[in-house]
C-alpha cells in the first residue's frame, strides 16, 4: 500500500491537469464569491435574506446554500476523479502500473486516498478565500455554528463528485466517456427527471414527485441549503430531511465506486 501511495502521489503532482482543475475550481468559486460580496448591500439583508447568518453562509459558499447557483467547483473535481483512473487507460499505463504494483485493491485505494486528500486541500483553500472575502466586504459577518452543516455538506459534495468520477472511469475504462457521464448526469439528466417528475405530480396529484428524493446529485445539493426547510420545501413536492438527503447522495457515490472497483479488480487489464 505504501508503494501505491507513493506512486499515486507522484502521479497527481506531476501532471498539469491536477493543477489546472484545482485552479479553475478555486478561481471560479472565488470570482462568484467576490461578485456576491461586492453586490450584496444592506438593503438585500432585509429584502432577500432572513438574517446576517444566512447571507454570510451564502457568500462564503458562493451561492451554494441557495437554490439558484450550482456548485461550480464540483464538475472540476469530478473530472479530476475521472483522470485519476482514466489517464491509465488513455495512455496505456495501466498494465505497467499493475505490473509494478500487482495488488489492484491497493492501487485503487491509493488513488482514492490521494485524490480525496488533494480535493480536500483545494476545498480548504476555496473556503478560506470565501471567508476572507466575506469578512472584508460584508458588514458584521457572522462566522458561527450555523456555518458548520452547509460547509461540511459542501465539502462532502465536492469530494463525492471526485470519488464518483473515479468510479465511473474504472467502470467504463474510457476517459472521455467517463467525463461525459460524470457531467451530464448531475447537470442534464437529473434536472430533466426532477422537472418532469414534479410536473407530472402537480398535474395528476400523484406521488411520483417523491422519486425526486432518490436523485443523488440533487439530494447532495439540497443538503447545503440554508435554511433547509424554507428552500428545499419550496413547491408542492414532498422533500425528505437533511439526513436522508445526505444518505441518498453518499449511497449513490458508494454504488458508483463499488461498481467501478469491482470492474477494476475482476476484469483483465
Amino acid at each position: 500500500m505504501t508503494g501505491a501511495l507513493r506512486y499515486e502521489w507522484m502521479r497527481i503532482r506531476t501532471i498539469r491537469s491536477s493543477y489546472w482543475m484545482s485552479a479553475l475550481a478555486i478561481a471560479l468559486t472565488f470570482g462568484i464569491t467576490l461578485l456576491m460580496g461586492l453586490s450584496i448591500s444592506a438593503a438585500d439583508l432585509d429584502d432577500e435574506f432572513d438574517s446576517v447568518d444566512q447571507v454570510t453562509t451564502y457568500i462564503v459558499l458562493a451561492g451554494a446554500s441557495g437554490p439558484f447557483i450550482p456548485v461550480m467547483a464540483a464538475p472540476f473535481y469530478a473530472v479530476m476523479g475521472v483522470m485519476a483512473v482514466g489517464h491509465e487507460y488513455r495512455y496505456g499505463t495501466n498494465k505497467a502500473t499493475l505490473s509494478a504494483i500487482p495488488d489492484r485493491v491497493a492501487v485503487l485505494a491509493a488513488k482514492c486516498v490521494v485524490l480525496v486528500a488533494w480535493v480536500l486541500a483545494s476545498i480548504a483553500i476555496t473556503l478560506l478565500l470565501g471567508m476572507a472575502i466575506t469578512w472584508l466586504l460584508l458588514d458584521n459577518p457572522q462566522f458561527g455554528s450555523h456555518l458548520v452543516r452547509p460547509l461540511l455538506n459542501y465539502t462532502g459534495y465536492c469530494v463525492g463528485f471526485a470519488v464518483a468520477g473515479m468510479g465511473l472511469a474504472a467502470l467504463l475504462r474510457n476517459q472521455t466517456g467517463a467525463i461525459v457521464a460524470a457531467l451530464t448526469w448531475p447537470l442534464v439528466v437529473e434536472p430533466i427527471i426532477y422537472g418532469v417528475s414534479l410536473a407530472i405530480s402537480e398535474t395528476t396529484g400523484g406521488g411520483i414527485g417523491k422519486l425526486t428524493n432518490l436523485l443523488p446529485s440533487s439530494a447532495g445539493r439540497r443538503s447545503m441549503f440554508d435554511p433547509y426547510e424554507a428552500i428545499a420545501g419550496f413547491g408542492n413536492g414532498e422533500v425528505w430531511s437533511i439526513g436522508a438527503a445526505v444518505i441518498v447522495f453518499w449511497l449513490g457515490v458508494i454504488l458508483v465506486l463499488a461498481a467501478g472497483a469491482t470492474s477494476f479488480v475482476k476484469r483483465d487489464a
